[in-house]
């Protein structure tokens, strides 16, 4: 049987009752009509009777006299140990989901067996099932256990009757094992054999006198110097009890958002997150006088490398926006800190900045672990990180794949973490918190669906601004006379048939540009109608709704 690695090893020992080490999934079913009423108690019994398990769902942990663990599989697993059915009072909503969802995520895991759970949920509104996933993250990471769940399911409801997720082998490939074992080696010899890494030292060297220099405003350097983060309410250590919220936004619109402004997807949701932490904190009567520091996973794989082929995957600490930005202006801070984040870890070489990323973590989770945070100043705020999933709509069996929500883990020291989910036209995401770290912490899911609205106006503004700009400039002379240039160019007259075409396709432009503008003072303008409802639902009785003037935004846009 194999041993732990270095790093699945890491979450056993980091693991208390207070920081349970265990990813979480959440899937909300819409059952077929033949089975409405009675769905989730045929899927637990289905379930039940699928007592085949595959590697490592059959793992269990074993102690070595040396105090080393490793992996023992066994011949059977009992399934009444790892499954289980609840149903809310009917018809359930969706707080009495989160609550079950947040007390069933703070539960530790069981070591004396293999450490999944999987949880039926019955009795929600409009007779929809709930399904909650648990498994060790020393077993399995956040995105492998999607992808193994994201197997079961098939896009024809009639093939959708697969077995059940403990039945797929998730073992890692010989890649991720080679990965994890180089990511070993590096820790080893910087820790304890720097010596022989001297390939390694000047890269490190280059990069710890940067960071020195940057410190004291005598050299420039992309990366964030670490542990200069804010010290805030989420930088305390968690206590026992978790809770969840959920929120989803439209992919058709962050796409939209994307192709206009020429950022990322993660780019934007880090700016939707930020918006709504800061938001949070001054509600709170708690200024901040500098950007929140997010953990964020990338992957260092060079421009030259084949997808695939590499895949060196560290955690980066991203500088969010100053406060009081627009949101436009904060999206093109953070474009710019991913950016130069990756770029200023490639240049130093993978290895070395993944050996500083396992330093600066490996002592911000020490200290979260052991009540060091007093002392020792933050490295990062909280870790926000954005999970891919299907890009069609999925059924599993024969239930309609509705919602899908990621539920993270909290790392020792932080009391938040947001975690976004892809899945066909929609983007899902689950805020973790402390709740007794973080009151009212709900807040923030509402404040990300303002702030992703904000977004959306400003951007919609900004670019039927630009368009109207270029419709006044081409005025008939103007288009006139680049018609005469480029027909003198090419030695036309008015009386050739080129000369005409020519002059067609001038005009098709023009009359494009008027299409572009028209349909994006209607998108404007149905954003603006959207914000003005939901302001005036959200009123209290007698409460007018107030409009607030935007900044002129200063992000360009492509």
């Amino acid at each position: 049987m194999p041993s732990l690695s270095l790093l699945d090893f890491s979450f056993i020992a980091f693991e208390t009752a207070k920081t349970p080490m265990h990813v979480t999934g959440l899937v909300i079913l819409d059952p077929p009509r033949e089975q409405a009423t009675t769905f989730a108690q045929d899927l637990y019994s289905h379930f039940l009777a699928q007592t085949e398990t595959a590697a490592p769902f059959n793992w269990r942990l074993k102690w070595s006299l040396t105090g080393k663990p490793s992996w023992e599989a066994l011949s059977q697993v009992n399934l009444d140990d790892h499954l289980r059915i609840t149903m809310l009072p009917s018809p359930g909503n969706e707080q009495q989901l989160q609550q079950v969802v947040g007390r069933l995520h703070s539960q530790v895991l069981d070591r004396s067996r293999p450490m999944w759970e999987v949880w039926v949920i019955g009795g929600l509104e409009h007779n929809r099932v709930a399904l909650v996933m648990k498994i060790h993250h020393s077993m399995a990471d956040g995105v492998r256990a999607s992808r193994i769940f994201t197997s079961c399911c098939h896009p024809d409801p009639e093939q959708s009757f697969t077995k059940p997720f403990w039945q797929h082998d998730l073992r890692k490939t010989d890649a991720q094992r080679r990965q994890e074992t180089h990511l070993t080696d590096l820790v080893m010899k910087t820790a304890m054999t720097a010596t022989k890494q001297l390939s390694l030292l000047p890269s490190i060297f280059r990069l710890g006198s940067k960071l020195a220099l940057k410190a004291v405003n005598l050299a420039d350097c992309d990366l964030k110097v670490p542990f200069t983060a804010p010290k805030t309410p989420f930088n305390l250590s968690p206590k026992r009890s978790r809770a969840v919220s959920l929120g989803h936004l439209s992919m058709r619109q962050l796409k939209h958002i994307s192709h206009i402004t020429g950022a990322s997807l993660n780019d934007i949701l880090f700016t939707v997150s930020d918006i709504a932490l800061n938001r949070y904190l001054q509600d709170r009567a708690i200024p901040l006088s500098k950007p929140l520091v997010a953990m964020m996973p990338i992957n260092l794989r060079g421009k030259d490398e084949a997808e695939g082929k590499s895949n060196k995957m560290s955690i980066g600490h991203v500088e969010l926006g100053k406060p009081f930005l627009s949101p436009l202006e904060r999206l093109e801070a953070i474009q710019h800190a991913t950016l130069d984040l990756k770029q200023e870890a490639l240049n130093i070489s993978p290895d070395a900045y993944v050996n500083y990323s396992l330093l600066v973590n490996g002592v911000s989770l020490f200290s979260g672990k052991f009540g060091l945070n007093n002392f020792i100043p933050p490295a990062s705020n909280l870790l926000i990180s954005n999970v891919p999933g299907a890009k069609e709509q999925l059924y599993f069996m024969g239930a309609t794949v509705r919602e899908q929500y990621p539920v993270s883990l909290l790392m020792p020291g932080q009391t938040l973490n947001i975690t976004f989910f892809s899945n066909a036209d929609m983007i899902y995401f689950s805020l973790v918190a402390c709740s007794q770290s973080l009151p009212g912490f709900e807040a923030i899911t509402e404040y990300m669906g303002e702030a992703f609205a904000d977004i959306e106006a400003e951007v919609m503004q900004t670019a039927a601004h630009a368009v109207s700009e270029q419709l006044e400039y081409r005025q008939d002379k103007t288009l006139a006379v680049e018609t005469a240039v480029e027909a003198a160019g090419n030695s036309l007259s008015p009386d050739d048939e080129d000369f005409e075409q020519l002059f067609a396709e001038k005009q098709k432009k023009v009359e494009a540009l008027e299409q572009q503008l028209a349909k994006l003072t209607a998108l404007l303008a149905a954003t603006q109608l959207n914000e003005a409802q939901a302001q005036d639902s959200n009123a209290l009785p007698g409460e007018a709704s107030v409009s607030t003037e935007k900044s002129q935004p200063s992000a360009k846009l492509h």
